[in-house]
């Protein structure tokens, strides 16, 4: 399947296909979807229920998370989950803060439809309420064994880790996400500097000035270290 700049943007979901066993907003690729699927198949024989907490996110969703973080009308959490409070930033530092957790709207690669954020259904109490937090995911989590499934049979999928410390990227640490390579790398060769500042200059967003002088270094620290060739 050939992806467009629209799709990569977040701006059509025409390339997606609806999961309906996970509800009707879980969207993917039919790869994703198809590999997902599987690996859930196998993980289930491994006593493990798999389900995607967050998968295809629209640019206008990823708006609206973005502008609230930067306006201070939602939290935004530094590397050890501490509230930062913006009104003591400068705006560059304000987008840098939003961008430890929050992809640039336009950028996310949820917006793609082979990204998954992912849990184990079989591993929540009745009325837990997900996180998505390194505590839940890392030594003596909720999702240790989980992640310890992933480690060893995720690419057999096709899938793997975007967001770790060994890709040296300046966001944190998602156990929880990953991404189908196969179809993620072709759309992380659509993105360029220039589509982000036409993005940007084209959206209603917070921060605008700022980012718009950022566009260089936002493509080689949010978009080029996450690669799938990393």
């Amino acid at each position: 399947m050939k992806f467009t700049v629209q799709q990569a943007t977040g701006h059509d979901t025409s390339h997606l296909t609806v999961l309906e066993e996970y509800g009707p907003n879980c969207l993917m690729t039919p790869a994703t979807a198809a590999a997902f699927r599987s690996m859930a198949a196998a993980a289930q024989k491994d006593g493990l229920t798999l389900m995607p907490a967050s998968s295809h996110r629209s640019f206008e969703r990823q708006l609206v998370i973005w502008n609230d973080k930067y306006l201070g009308d939602r939290p935004v959490l530094d590397w050890q989950g501490k509230k930062v409070d913006v009104n003591t930033l400068t705006g560059v530092e304000t987008c840098y803060a939003i961008l430890f957790w929050s992809a640039l709207p336009g950028f996310s690669r949820h917006h793609w439809g082979t990204d998954i954020d992912v849990a184990a259904a079989n591993l929540m109490p009745p009325g837990y309420q997900l996180q998505l937090t390194g505590e839940e995911y890392g030594a003596g989590g909720i999702f240790e064994p989980l992640t310890a499934w992933l480690n060893s049979h995720m690419e057999e999928f096709g899938f793997y880790r975007p967001f770790t410390d060994e890709a040296h990227v300046r966001v944190g640490t998602e156990l929880w996400h990953i991404s189908y390579r196969p179809d993620a790398a072709q759309f992380e060769v659509l993105i360029t500097p220039d589509l982000i500042r036409e993005t940007i200059k084209n959206a209603q967003i917070a921060g605008k000035s700022c980012l718009l002088g950022m566009a260089d270094e936002l493509y080689a620290d949010y978009i080029a270290r996450s690669a799938s060739g990393n």
